[in-house]
């Protein structure tokens, strides 16, 4: 028998604003089961609002691509290390890596060798390229979250415990919007630095500083060939932090001071509603605006290194989250070469002059094929991992058929809501 120093710890790390969102809703529903739950690990501000006990900045884990976390290398292994001793040393009852699959599979393992149980939240897109990580999952972790639903039987062909658990966003996201309630809860009218007359189109350049580097310049060009086809077109953005709302404001000046641009920092769902259509850079924000309705075009591009590896390791052939759930392209991708001004220009006036209806259907069709209690399955499966490794704690009190339950979909966010970034209106570069 495995005794239990720490029943009510729990260990959490997420590397970046989706990872965040998805940590608090499972955070909440930890503490419906267990009220007397805590929290360590590494977290954004949504988790710390729900107690988690930060022990790093989560944006220093925010690196993408080979040669970009190169360069932050040396401060990633460090946290790396001092979030693996501090684990060890807590002894929680779990350990939910969130995401960041090169960092928390790592910490997994480790963490797992010193016989603490371990979960990880998300599918590594092991289907999609380097299949050969399954072996490498399977020591890592006692059980897989999945957030699309093909996921789940990949992992079980290969032997490796896995729950599909949806996305918390299908559930508190409504799935009819209104555009106009959307742009007065962020005072649209008076906060936009150009009137508003026919078009808005938000530019969504992404949470990571060294991504925002590289895509918003390109984003730019795009918005100055939008607004000389569509000179009644304003533009608007919305970023997690104030830092990036200022790092986003400085670069936009600096590669385009003839047009103007609306940062807000938070609001990211009534941002996202309140425009006509949205570039964005590919990633967990594409679900979040297909959720809300909201046309859109998909956009990214890295280093030329990093892009020639990953040709050859791919599998698939679309990228982002709707298409993958889809299984084709619903929304058009601009990659790479493809990730050029004139071609996203294009799209975006199609995407402005148009009502994209069969898109818009498209999107609530997926929608509602999401719905599911997910923050309550993510939670049953972490709850199920813990007593499966403690074998001597009693059976867990039934909750009520939670796979069955009929998921509770509001109107407007709660105030609780993971999903919301809504801060005051004024936070606002």
């Amino acid at each position: 028998m495995i005794s239990q120093e720490n029943p009510h710890l729990y260990a959490l790390v997420a590397g970046e604003t989706s990872g965040d969102t998805l940590g608090s809703g499972l955070m909440m529903a930890i503490k419906r089961r267990d009220p007397l739950a805590q929290f360590i690990g590494i977290g954004g501000p949504k988790m710390v609002h729900q107690g988690m006990f930060s022990s790093a900045n989560m944006e220093d884990l925010s690196v993408m691509g080979i040669t970009e976390v190169l360069l932050k290398l040396p401060k990633i292994l460090k946290i790396r290390n001092r979030v693996i001793k501090t684990i060890i040393e807590a002894k929680p009852c779990v350990f939910i890596g969130i995401d960041l699959p090169d960092f928390n599979l790592y910490v997994e393992q480790k963490v797992k060798a010193q016989g603490i149980p371990t979960v990880h939240y998300v599918s590594p897109s092991v289907w999609a390229w380097r299949e050969g990580r399954i072996e490498k999952i399977r020591k890592a972790c006692d059980e897989v979250l999945a957030l699309l639903p093909f996921e789940e039987e990949w992992y079980r062909k290969h032997d490796m415990a896995c729950t599909y658990v949806g996305h918390t966003l299908a559930n508190y996201i409504p799935v009819n919007i209104s555009m106009q309630q959307a742009r007065e809860r962020i005072d649209l009218i008076h906060h936009s630095v150009e009137p508003v007359k026919r078009y808005v189109m938000g530019i969504l350049p992404g949470s990571r500083r060294g991504v925002i580097s590289k895509m918003l310049p390109i984003y730019a060009q795009t918005a100055r060939k939008v607004k000389k086809k569509l000179p009644e077109t304003v533009f608007i953005c919305t970023v997690p932090s104030l830092e990036l709302a200022t790092a986003v404001k400085d670069l936009w000046l600096e590669v385009a001071p003839d047009l103007s641009l609306t940062v807000f920092v938070g609001n990211c769902q009534d941002v996202i509603a309140s425009s006509n259509a949205v570039l964005l850079t590919c990633g967990t924000i594409a679900l979040e605006t297909m959720l809300l309705k909201t046309p859109f075009a998909v956009a990214y591009k890295v280093s030329p290194l990093t892009a020639l590896i990953a040709r050859r390791l791919l599998k698939v052939k679309v990228y982002s989250l709707p298409n993958l759930i889809a299984g084709r392209k619903v929304v058009k991708e601009f990659i790479q070469e493809d990730c050029t001004p004139q071609l996203l220009a294009e799209e975006m006036h199609k995407l402005l002059i148009f009502d994209n209806i069969l898109m818009k259907k498209e999107f609530e069709e997926i929608h509602r094929s999401m719905i599911c209690n997910s923050d309550e399955l993510a939670c049953d499966a972490v709850f199920k991992v813990i007593h499966r490794h403690y074998d001597d704690l009693p059976p867990l009190e039934s909750d009520a058929n939670i796979e069955n339950s009929e998921p509770v979909i509001t109107s407007e966010p709660e105030e609780e809501n993971p999903s919301s970034d809504n801060t005051d209106k004024d936070n606002q570069a």
